[in-house]
């Protein structure tokens, strides 16, 4: 029958037009990706996702519910038309065929269509690096280093490292909570966690720079790679070294050290002297950046304190400092307060003009003496008996640490100990707040005397970089002049205004006829992060938000588009997907309506790495139990200058020299101790082997010992372990990382004499 056949048809087709739509809606609520039909409904589609999310899931239980009434209702359809035995007649057979593969070519279409937009301008366009060498890279070393120093690459992390950061985590929730928390953080791990090893590309490169014998340099101010020979390399560094180092022909950190302990000892400073006895490093660790917007393309030197016991000395003088308030009359925290003496000059003020100033070599040109005297002047001004009482010591006693911490910032390179000529290091964590120490008296001197001499002129300063807007009657060089009279030292280096303008932090600054024009413009050339790195999906919507925000609401009405367009242009050059823009476009332009206000954050927060497809996950399970999450990259390009210029030593050890060396020196290791009986002791440790073997042999040999391996031994006589027979089982740079593997390897030991650190669930191991 032609009319039931077709009713068979039309019925079979809703059926599986139905599941089509069904499987769309599902993909776009995945995918983050609002449906066509929502605008086709409503007329536009909402900047919210929320709402449009709302809209979908509303859509898709609708679908879902008519599917399964077509379905029940099949039955009786088919039956009626084709008989009894409906499945198996031709004419059925041949509508279910023809429905399915119609279904899965739409279903190909639209997974084309719907993610073209998405993937749309992905095709990202790095900038070189710059070669001064004589020898060409490859176009694979080439393709690299043009991503940038920033740059993440995709590592496939490890199982035991995605079940350490849900230990990382739990540890900093409530006892009663952290078991339910590690059941479903582990369950988000062992379902979404399955991820396919991967080769990074970056190895290679390093190892073909090595080859050629060529040095690898972050640039400060351009973000690129600076790609340069040995002997150029050791050339710069050593210019740089002899500017701001001089060479010491003995190593007096120790004597300095000792200095430093003797006076905590005297003022009680248990807390302090403690950190700073804990074995540490003697001398900082100096690294260079190329400054590619200068000629030659110098270095500069920058020290690292870490692993030093310098810092926890620095620390605790920067606490009790920052505590200090300061008068600045000039300091600016952002150009967010620049903004409102702006708006006053943008258009009734013909007669403005303007020019900068910069401090030369600030940290570098700070006179020790004259810091000393403007830290006794902020801290008289603060209150001395109340500076005292904070700190626990005399003022007096305070003056000498700060004294002591200068004397100690010596740095080894190439096993020449450097010391810095004068001021403060680049690097130290104590220099910006001395050298505002500093800045904060010029600014008063010069504050003071430029309201009787030029009233109305407007002087913001941020860092070591004023700006002066002056009426065009008062001369700069009387204002250079009232700056070099109160210097104390410091050298200022002037800048007239360009053709195009003047740049100050993200503000571009163009002089008009009628007043003052400005627009936001960063103070770089850095380019924006690539889409491609593999940051957490809110660090790359948080840079479109920022820049396309702040050329809105940094920009005056004049220069605004043009400072919107350049954005839109760098963000679109890192390869930002065309919808990603759109759609912050839209959320900033209904922002003041829409504007909600946001969920109290938790107050307690966890750092993990970032792994595809399960931290934010993670980190949604986390917030249940008021705790956030904060990503941190496991890998950076810009780590690729160390593996570069100085290569690992090929054998691990330990710079301790053991009175016995059971094993190979080797830190953050789990190992097993044989006994003679046939059992085993599994550990873990982060320092040497070495170390934890030897505490096992004290502790086993004390009488009333309670060790497992003591235990067992008075249980088994004739058992004796074996310490130069022990093994490694595994390595692990984190504390929860070395004991999930423990305990994993405590759960397949036939006969372990060892408690595990931490509990792993049968769901955990099988994953593992």
């Amino acid at each position: 029958d032609p009319v039931a056949f077709l009713r068979a048809s039309i019925f079979t087709s809703k059926l599986f037009q139905l599941r089509l739509r069904m499987r769309t809606l599902g993909f776009y609520l995945r995918k983050n990706i609002t449906h066509p039909a929502v605008h086709q409904v409503f007329g536009f589609s909402s900047t919210r996702w929320s709402a449009n999310y709302k809209i979908m899931q509303i859509a898709r239980q609708e679908v879902s519910q008519e599917i399964l009434m077509l379905q029940k209702s099949l039955p009786a359809l088919m039956t009626a038309t084709f008989g009894a035995g409906f499945s198996t007649h031709p004419s059925y057979v041949f509508l279910s065929k023809s429905a399915h593969r119609l279904l899965e070519s739409s279903w190909r279409l639209i997974l084309s269509t719907a993610t073209a937009e998405r993937t749309d301008n992905q095709s990202a366009r790095f900038e070189p690096p710059i070669n001064i060498s004589d020898t060409p890279l490859s176009s694979h070393a080439e393709a690299v280093l043009s991503k940038g120093p920033k740059f993440a690459p995709p590592l496939a992390p490890s199982r035991v490292d995605q079940l350490a950061a849900v230990h990382q985590v739990a540890s900093k929730i409530p006892e009663p909570l952290r078991q339910e928390f590690l059941a479903r953080g582990s369950g988000v791990i062992c379902r979404h966690g399955r991820t396919p090893p991967s080769k990074p590309d970056f190895p290679g490169v390093v190892e073909e720079l090595r080859q050629s014998e060529l040095k690898l340099v972050e640039a400060d101010k351009t973000g690129v790679f600076v790609v340069m020979n040995n002997g150029s390399y050791n050339e710069k560094i050593e210019a740089v070294l002899n500017r701001n180092f001089k060479t010491l022909k003995n190593r007096p950190s120790g004597s300095i050290r000792t200095e430093v302990r003797t006076l905590c000892k005297a003022n009680e400073l248990s807390s302090l002297l403690n950190k700073i006895s804990k074995p540490s490093s003697q001398y900082l660790r100096v690294f260079f950046t190329a400054k590619t917007h200068k000629p030659d393309i110098p270095f500069r030197s920058i020290i690292s304190e870490n692993g030093c016991w310098q810092k926890h000395l620095a620390l605790f003088l920067q606490k009790h400092l920052t505590a200090v308030p300061l008068e600045q009359p000039f300091r600016v925290s952002s150009s967010l307060e620049v903004l409102p003496t702006l708006r006053e000059l943008h258009s009734s003020s013909p007669h403005i003009t303007l020019f900068s100033l910069d401090v030369t070599d600030m940290y570098y040109s700070l006179d020790v003496e004259v810091l000393m005297d403007c830290v006794e002047q902020a801290v008289t001004q603060f209150g001395l008996v109340k500076f005292q009482n904070s700190t626990g010591i005399s003022f007096d006693a305070f003056l000498q640490l700060i004294r002591l911490y200068l004397r100690s910032t010596l740095v080894e390179h190439k096993g020449k100990i450097f010391t810095q000529k004068s001021g403060v290091c680049i690097g130290s964590c104590l220099a910006p707040v001395l050298s505002e120490m500093y800045l904060s008296a010029v600014d008063v001197a010069v504050e003071r005397e430029l309201s009787v001499a030029t009233p109305g002129t407007k002087i913001f300063r941020y860092v070591d970089d004023y700006l002066l807007l002056h009426d065009r009657n008062v001369s700069p060089a009387s204002i250079e002049q009232l700056f070099a009279r109160h210097s104390r030292g410091l050298n200022f280096t002037k800048e007239e205004p360009a053709a195009d303008g003047l740049q100050f932090l993200d503000l571009h600054l163009q002089p008009t006829p009628s007043g003052l024009c400005w627009s936001f413009q960063q103070r770089s050339q850095k380019p924006v992060l690539p889409f491609t790195s593999h940051h957490s999906k809110n660090v790359k919507s948080g840079i479109v938000n920022s820049l396309l925000s702040s050329s809105c609401t940094k920009s005056c009405p004049h220069l605004s588009h043009a400072s919107l367009t350049n954005q839109i242009n760098r963000i679109q050059k890192a390869g930002y997907p065309r919808d990603l823009i759109s759609t912050t476009l839209k959320a900033l332009i209904s922002k003041s309506s829409l504007d909600r206000q946001k969920p109290p954050r938790p107050k307690k927060f966890s750092v993990t790495p970032y792994y595809h497809n399960t931290s934010h996950r993670l980190r949604a399970v986390a917030r249940r139990y008021d705790v956030d999450v904060v990503f941190s990259c496991q890998f950076k390009l810009g780590s690729m200058c160390r593996l570069v210029n100085e290569p690992p030593p090929s054998t691990s050890g330990c710079s301790k020299r053991h009175g016995t060396s059971f094993v190979p020196c080797a830190s953050g290791r789990v190992y097993t101790i044989p006994l003679s009986c046939g059992a085993e002791y599994i550990g873990q440790t982060g320092r040497c082997v070495n170390d934890r073997l030897r505490e096992h042999e004290r502790e086993v040999d004390g009488r009333e010992s309670q060790h497992p391996i003591a235990i067992h031994n008075r249980a088994c006589s004739s058992c004796r372990p074996g310490f130069s027979s022990a093994r490694i089982l595994g390595s692990n740079r984190g504390r929860y990382g070395r004991e999930i593997i423990e305990s994993y390897a405590i759960m397949h030991a036939s006969r372990n004499i060892s408690a595990p650190s931490l509990s792993l669930s049968t769901k955990d191991a099988a994953y593992l």
